[in-house]
């Protein structure tokens, strides 16, 4: 602040000289010819005035102007060394959930869905080159998304041991896994054809490229509607366990709402991998059939809902 006062006085005592340098100017004309007429006067005040070695009163800087950029200045500098000398923890957060193998994937369905509702609204307003490029970048990065999926079957099969080691809680839900890690045994490898063959890195047919496009994609479905009856199992435990939180005999009242609070946290979890699942099946339909209708924004619209759910989970799971 003490910078910003010398400025301010600074411009005010350099007003003051101009102003006083004036006066005196016109004072001693003035003074020394003081038979003039007050034309004459007149005219020498007006060449003062003008004089190139004499700065024009509307000239001066305004004072308070400089004083602002020198506190905005200032403000910048505490912002810059704060942020750059301080803790930082969004900033680590942002980095954990973009590190973990998730959270990379779901930012880039995020974006490889939520370009298509960009293409669609540039397309709208008649913006054809800018639609154009958007498209480009959605299409590299769905391709990039397969790509990273080549080694997919890896975590898979730790995923087929963890199932087998740790059966589920019902025998129904033990059956459902297994049906569940089948479909997406034989989702990978034909992704896998479609993948290197629509690149010609391996020499596969084209006929045999399409039909492998179109079965991952059918797999991923019946996946899908797998998970639909998984969800129905899941919400049949939990109400069984709220209606046994409430029958139960002798609970303390502190224990029960600590048990209720973790089986609305289980509901909630629920709901989300319903709406997950609800996303997912008009899209998997959508690459399954031949000469398919659904619009592309609306593709767009569905995937960028699931990706921002998804998305909401791993950034949690990473906090």
């Amino acid at each position: 602040m003490a910078d910003n006062n010398t400025a301010d006085n600074s411009l005010e005592a350099s007003g003051i000289l101009v102003d006083e340098a004036l006066a005196g100017a016109v004072g001693s004309s003035g003074s020394s010819d003081a038979g003039m007429d007050t034309d004459t006067i007149a005219v020498q005040q007006r060449d003062v005035a003008s004089s190139p070695s004499l700065p024009v009163a509307s000239e001066k800087r305004s004072p308070t102007s400089s004083v602002r950029r020198l506190r905005n200045s200032h403000v910048v500098a505490l912002a810059l060394k704060r942020m750059l000398k301080g803790p930082a923890p969004t900033l680590d957060h942002i980095i954990r959930f973009l590190s973990s193998g998730s959270g990379h994937d779901k930012f880039w369905m995020l974006t490889q869905y939520f370009t298509k509702v960009v293409v669609w609204l540039f397309a709208k307003r008649g913006q054809k080159s800018a639609s154009e490029r958007v498209r480009t970048l959605s299409n590299l990065v769905s391709d990039y998304r397969i790509m990273i999926r080549l080694t997919g079957l890896v975590p898979m099969a730790q995923y087929v041991r963890y199932a087998e080691q740790f059966p589920a809680q019902t025998r129904l839900l033990q059956w459902l896994d297994r049906i569940m890690n089948l479909t997406l045994v034989c989702y990978y490898p034909l992704e896998h054809i479609y993948w290197l063959g629509a690149h010609q890195i391996l020499p596969f047919s084209e006929n045999l490229v399409d039909i492998a496009g179109y079965w991952s994609c059918r797999f991923w479905a019946v996946w899908v509607a797998m998970q639909f009856v998984r969800l129905g199992e899941e919400y049949r435990l939990i109400q069984g366990k709220r209606r046994e939180i409430y029958t139960r005999d002798k609970i303390d009242a502190a224990q029960m709402q600590v048990e209720l609070d973790a089986v609305g946290a289980e509901t909630k979890s629920w709901k989300t991998q319903l709406l997950i699942n609800a996303c997912y099946f008009p899209l998997t339909l959508h690459w399954s059939i031949r000469g398919s209708t659904f619009p592309d924004v609306a593709v767009g619209v569905c995937g960028t809902v699931a990706a921002v759910a998804q998305a909401c989970n791993v950034w949690k799971a990473t906090a």
